[in-house]
């Protein structure tokens, strides 16, 4: 394209649209960072302290399970926030969607595919340590 053409629906009126989308995008993406680090913690807490019980000469613990659960409620509110962060961004976006001015902008929703992988990979996380859960 050169300088003269204009791309038709990208006008000066939908850039205070196009700013308000990637704001959103920017705010989901923070969540999933936020999120997967605390799926990443927990997982990896509860990990640790499974190791850390069969070493010989480590001491038992004070609260044995005290971390196992730390570690499972850490991937739950993980997958908890990014859970919530998803009905937000999907609700925010369909409300932004009704404005007719903006229905010619293309749309490529690559946080919103990060985020349904990383939630489904959360809940599987929590899933299979919460089955660990001695009975």
């Amino acid at each position: 394209m050169t300088n003269g053409e204009r791309v038709p629906g990208l006008g000066p009126a939908s850039y205070p649209w196009i700013q308000t989308r990637l704001a959103l995008e920017r705010t989901l993406l923070a969540w999933v960072r936020t999120a997967a680090a605390l799926i990443g913690f927990g997982f990896t807490i509860f990990h640790f302290y499974e190791v850390l019980n069969t070493v010989e000469g480590v001491r038992p613990p004070f609260h044995p399970g005290a971390s196992r659960m730390l570690g499972i409620s850490l991937v739950g509110i993980g997958t908890l926030a990014l859970a919530l962060a998803l009905v937000q961004y999907l609700l925010t976006l369909r409300h932004l969607g009704k404005d007719p001015a903006v229905a010619k902008i293309p749309r490529f929703h690559p946080g919103l595919i990060v985020t349904i992988s990383l939630t489904v990979v959360g809940a599987v996380t929590f899933w299979v340590l919460l089955a660990r859960l001695p009975r």
